[in-house]
């Protein structure tokens, strides 16, 4: 099968369990892999070289900054960025084929993420639909390098924005535990972020905000249909609002 003419990029640390199903997952129509790996201990980096990603060490600068140095370094026009716990579901493989058929119309592609919860799809709350902007012209667009938290696309309200088919599998997470962690790291770089701009702590918002997500999420949204994986995950969330405000 031809390759297409995109670069997918990965960003690791200690990602041995996972980043063998993300390459994997992507061969069949990308021979340009380009991981980018900041201080792994385990062996992320010889699993990568070994299924034939192009592997550079980077001291972490941030999530945005270390894609774009990843960025720099693809080979082709289009980069695809994927996070070493996502894969590329087969319906996804055939709508990257159906954009390259002829000269791509966008500059930017949002994708939706369908995001597993132990082992398991879920399909309502805050999870789905999860449009992510992954593919995109590196000329013209790269990763806004004032975003900590969550790493944003530097496009605008006047972007033409194209839509993939086809889900981005999220392999999120294997346990409410390792969740509950991941959240707990989100809230406190948000909070940094925060405390940064001169802005305080506020209970009030903490609690207010909290409540309201999870209410929205689990109700709103029918969280409630994903079942308990579906409780758990508003829960996190309330964890993780109230934590960041606190």
């Amino acid at each position: 099968m031809l390759a297409l003419p995109i670069s997918v990029v990965i960003i690791t640390k200690n990602e041995e369990a996972s980043i063998a199903r993300a390459i994997a997952s992507v061969k069949s129509i990308c021979e340009d892999i380009v991981v980018i790996d900041s201080g792994s201990t385990d062996a992320t980096k010889q699993v990568a070289q070994n299924l034939g990603a192009r592997v550079f060490e980077q001291e972490w600068l941030g999530y945005s900054k270390t894609k774009n140095k990843g960025n720099e370094l693809a080979k082709h026009k289009y980069v695809f960025s994927l996070d070493a716990d996502e894969a590329f579901s087969a319906e996804l493989i055939e709508g990257l084929k159906h954009v390259f058929a002829s000269e791509p119309r966008f500059a930017v592609y949002k994708v939706n993420r369908l995001n597993h919860f132990a082992g398991r799809p879920i399909t309502h709350g805050a999870w789905y639909p999860d449009w992510q902007y992954r593919l995109f012209d590196k000329t013209q667009h790269q990763w806004q390098e004032t975003d900590e938290v969550h790493e944003n696309l530097n496009w605008n309200q006047n972007t033409a924005i194209g839509t993939l088919e086809g889900n981005l599998l999220h392999f999120t997470t294997e346990t409410e535990a390792y969740y509950l962690k991941k959240m707990e790291t989100y809230a406190r770089l948000f909070a940094a972020k925060r405390k940064a701009s001169g802005k305080g702590s506020n209970p009030l918002k903490a609690y207010s905000s909290a409540y309201f997500r999870f209410f929205k999420e689990y109700i709103l949204q029918a969280g409630f249909l994903d079942g308990q994986a579906g409780y758990k995950i508003a829960k996190a969330h309330f964890v993780y609002t109230k934590g960041k405000y606190l």
